[in-house]
């Protein structure tokens, strides 16, 4: 989502567009954290001019629909930067030679299992692809 700030005179609309949902009895949570979404998300505020000039019942329930999807999407958004890992350069050579030995041991129950093909027809995977990942190997990169 895009943040903007509404100017006073979009805040006022949206609270006339929220006195109309209230009369059209749409749920007072559902209204104020669309407001919510609607004073930092102008695709959101967008919707809301959408559903005040809709005159057809079934668009504006449409639009009351796309409303709530970005309300769950604004409510999913975490509070704060999220920290992503972060590899060392010279940690990739340890890292490799564990997925070595991660697909020697899967290669193995694979085998105990019933083999490459048995495990293609159970997942789907062509067994040409199941081959070429389990024969293929890390190759040592300029690292």
């Amino acid at each position: 989502m895009i943040l903007f700030k509404t100017t006073d005179e979009q805040k006022v609309r949206l609270y006339e567009f929220a006195t109309l949902m209230k009369n059209n009895g749409l749920a007072a949570r559902f209204i104020a954290s669309a407001v919510e979404v609607a004073k930092i998300y102008e695709g959101a505020f967008d919707l809301f001019c959408l559903w005040a000039d809709e005159e057809d019942n079934n668009e504006k329930e449409n639009l009351i629909s796309i409303i709530q999807v970005e309300i769950d999407e604004f409510h999913e958004q975490p509070k704060k930067p999220v920290k992503k890992p972060y590899i060392k350069h010279s940690d990739l050579e340890s890292i490799a030679k564990d997925v070595k030995k991660f697909k020697a041991h899967l290669k193995n129950e694979v085998d105990k299992w019933g083999g490459i093909t048995k495990l293609s027809k159970k997942t789907g995977i062509p067994q040409p692809s199941l081959s070429r990942f389990f024969s293929s190997d890390i190759k040592k990169r300029s690292w």
